[in-house]
């Protein structure tokens, strides 16, 4: 059996329980990559490590748009996920998007009833990468999602400082008619919250064109 990160072939021996109840099953070095997040003392808004009441950051979008995403967040955006974001996503490793696919299936089971969308690429980023680095991880899941936002053509978060994040004009246009998503329950999926300016966007398109609640999940905080 490999390690669902490194792709390398697990030398130890699993146990019973790894057998009949399997989890992405990582070898000691990518294992210890990765800084799990405990949901219960995160923040309820942006899903931030050890912050279990609401953050300034949430306070601010609350008070400016009127609302916050609820957020959850699988693991700490430390130096491990960045070296494992930046050979998957920017290398383009794509062996690597099963790192962590059964905790983030456990996680998507709170989400039965909402309508997934990853976060789209632009199609010049797309045709640049390959692929979709988060639906490439959602598609090794159980769970159905559907795109139902399409990006314009502006230049990558990845290019932009927080302050610029935070001023970035509405990348998003609907992927679908507004019949599609009017008092449905959306979750967004995007890799990393880090000013949370992105998904806001999101949320707001769908807010606007009737969706009930909009909710988001990341790989990381």
């Amino acid at each position: 059996m490999k390690c669902s990160c490194c792709q390398k072939e697990l030398i130890r021996n699993l146990t019973l329980r790894e057998l009949f109840f399997p989890t992405s099953l990582r070898c000691y070095h990518c294992e210890k990559q990765f800084t799990k997040i405990d949901q219960k003392t995160a923040c309820p808004g942006c899903g931030r490590g050890s912050t279990p009441k609401l953050c300034q950051d949430c306070h601010i979008w609350q008070q400016k748009l009127g609302f916050v995403l609820n957020n959850k967040s699988l693991y700490q955006y430390d130096e491990g996920f960045r070296q494992w974001i930046k050979a998957y996503k920017f290398t383009g490793d794509y062996r690597l998007r099963g790192a962590f696919v059964t905790e983030l299936e456990q996680l998507l089971k709170i989400y039965r009833t909402y309508l997934i969308c990853p976060l789209p690429l632009s199609k010049e980023r797309f045709e640049q990468r390959g692929f979709n680095q988060v639906s490439g991880c959602l598609e090794l899941t159980k769970v159905s999602f559907a795109p139902l936002l399409k990006r314009k053509e502006l230049s990558p978060q990845s290019e932009k400082t927080r302050t610029e994040r935070l001023l970035m004009e509405q990348p998003f246009l609907l992927a679908v008619t507004s019949e599609k998503i009017r008092n449905q329950k959306v979750l967004l999926v995007d890799d990393v919250y880090t000013t949370g300016r992105t998904l806001f966007h999101g949320a707001e398109l769908l807010y606007k064109n009737g969706a009930e609640t909009v909710k988001s999940l990341t790989f990381a905080r």
